[in-house]
């Protein structure tokens, strides 16, 4: 029985410290991500050509928050005071900064845990010379996986804190805490940044004298001491290998959203998620295994699995209703690459008129301008595919790209959805996207949709958009999919019809 109860800690331990390790990378990562858009953000607002504050200098501000999935607002200083920002215009009152927090390499002040004016929310200010970028409150929302863990995000040394969450208490049924806390820090190895992440190891009361369960939990963490060592290690030099092997092996499953009509919630098609499930280990979402996959160019591999996996599973269905549509993620290196373009009009061939209604949505994350991007997007589009821009508005592209390349699409990011019903000052931007995609002739699909407030606000906008989003469903499995029959009303959700 003591060997039963002591696997069964190790088990729960060792899952514990493998949730941590995956928040304090997926931190970091944010953390990146986070630091070089809101660099990149201020240095072109810095080469701004029009006098400060003036309706030109605006536009090019706003421009440039609007692009920008990290920043929130873009302002000009002067003296020492804020003068006006992309979203609020002119101030009629210049606003005064205090003594900045942190001075960072290359000219960056830095403020933490500001609070921001006409809002009730506290974010970081980061400043370039007479230009200040407002971070988004959400920068570090990460998946609600990992909501029990806390975070602190310093600089390199730790003598700085830039953002801290504490973490949920986490109290599965049945379990007392008697086992001490874990920290586990990932540190940048370009940037001066450190994600520590920390959370309280659980012990699973199965036996009830102290003594006897003081020396389980001492065997418990041993152990699990010994496996984070062993982790760590194992980590750098075998996760990759794992991944190359778990595309080749079909361990990528997929699950598939709906997407629905705003106006009638009629339903319009789904979008297939990659969900990573290795044999006899618990699911790994993409965000972990999407960036591993684009930096270590396994990403076309992945997208070819991904593509012919929910053609195979989803075929009859769209045969059988070409209303339908199914939404397949790409990044920019894959549609850049040949091999990738050839994979997908012979996957197709077959059947080539279900090619519109498979729309390859291009994630921002690089430059959408290359010559080649832009070639091989048009023979897609000739061959008959639809191809759209995800998270539009959130990734390193900003508005202007739209010229270089035709698209059918966009998809604005739930970061945007979330702000219409508070009172963050990007409730304003929904309107100008959606004006803009109509100037554009540009469908659209809106993300993250929550509540039923959310979903009379946007058909208050753009009744003729689609959407998709927890209040309609959750991601299901293929075969909640085959047995789905519009389930949506209007009357479900109080609204008329």
């Amino acid at each position: 029985m003591a060997g039963g109860i002591i696997l069964a800690q190790l088990a729960l331990t060792l899952s514990e410290i493998r949730h941590i390790d995956a928040s304090s990378i997926q931190a970091l990562q944010r953390a990146e991500d986070a630091s070089r858009a809101t660099v990149d953000a201020l240095r072109r607002a810095e080469a701004s050509p029009f006098e400060a504050c003036s309706e030109g200098d605006l536009a090019i501000l706003r421009n440039i928050a609007y692009a920008n999935n990290y920043v929130a607002d873009l302002g000009r200083i002067e003296q020492g005071a804020v003068r006006c920002t992309a979203l609020w215009g002119r101030l009629e009152q210049a606003t005064g900064l205090p003594e900045p927090h942190y001075q960072a390499r290359g000219g960056f002040k830095v403020w933490s845990n500001q609070a921001i004016w006409r809002t009730r929310y506290m974010s970081n200010l980061v400043a370039l010379n007479h230009s200040l970028a407002i971070s988004s409150p959400s920068t570090f929302d990460l998946n609600r996986f990992y909501q029990d863990v806390s975070l602190r995000i310093t600089n390199g040394d730790g003598t700085h804190t830039y953002a801290q969450r504490e973490g949920l208490r986490y109290n599965p049924s049945g379990a007392i805490e008697l086992l001490p806390g874990i920290d586990i820090t990932e540190c940048s190895p370009d940037m001066a940044i450190c994600a520590q992440a920390s959370a309280h190891l659980h012990w699973f009361a199965l036996a009830q004298p102290l003594s006897f369960l003081a020396v389980l939990a001492g065997s418990g963490l041993l152990g699990a001491l010994a496996y984070l060592v062993y982790l760590r290690l194992r980590r750098h030099q075998g996760v990759l290998q794992k991944l190359r092997e778990g595309i080749a092996s079909d361990e990528i499953v997929l699950l598939y959203q709906p997407i629905v009509c705003v106006r009638d919630l009629s339903l319009k098609g789904y979008e297939a998620l990659a969900r990573w499930r290795p044999a006899d280990e618990p699911e790994i979402g993409p965000d972990i295994f999407v960036p591993l996959a684009a930096q270590n160019r396994l990403s076309t591999a992945l997208a070819k699995v991904v593509l012919a996996r929910a053609l195979r599973e989803m075929h009859d269905l769209l045969q059988a209703d070409p209303s339908l549509v199914l939404a397949v993620n790409t990044e920019v290196a894959d549609i850049e690459d040949t091999d990738f373009i050839d994979f997908a009009l012979e996957l197709t061939t077959p059947a080539p008129g279900l090619r519109p209604q498979l729309h390859l949505e291009v994630t921002e994350r690089a430059d959408i301008r290359s010559p080649l991007f832009t070639r091989n997007i048009e023979v897609l589009r000739q061959a008959g595919f639809a191809i759209w821009i995800d998270d539009f508005g959130t990734g390193s592209a900003n508005l202007s790209h739209l010229s270089y390349a035709q698209f059918d699409g966009i998809k604005i990011d739930r970061l945007f959805t979330s702000a219409l019903s508070t009172g963050s000052p990007l409730r304003s931007v929904v309107p100008n996207l959606l004006r803009l995609a109509t100037e554009l002739e540009l469908k659209v699909v809106i993300e993250g949709i929550e509540t039923e407030e959310q979903l009379r606000l946007i058909r208050g906008i753009a009744p003729q958009i689609h959407a998709q989003g927890w209040l309609f469903s959750k991601a299901m499995e293929l075969a909640e999919v085959l047995q789905q029959r519009q389930p949506y009303t209007l009357e479900a959700f109080g609204l008329a019809a």
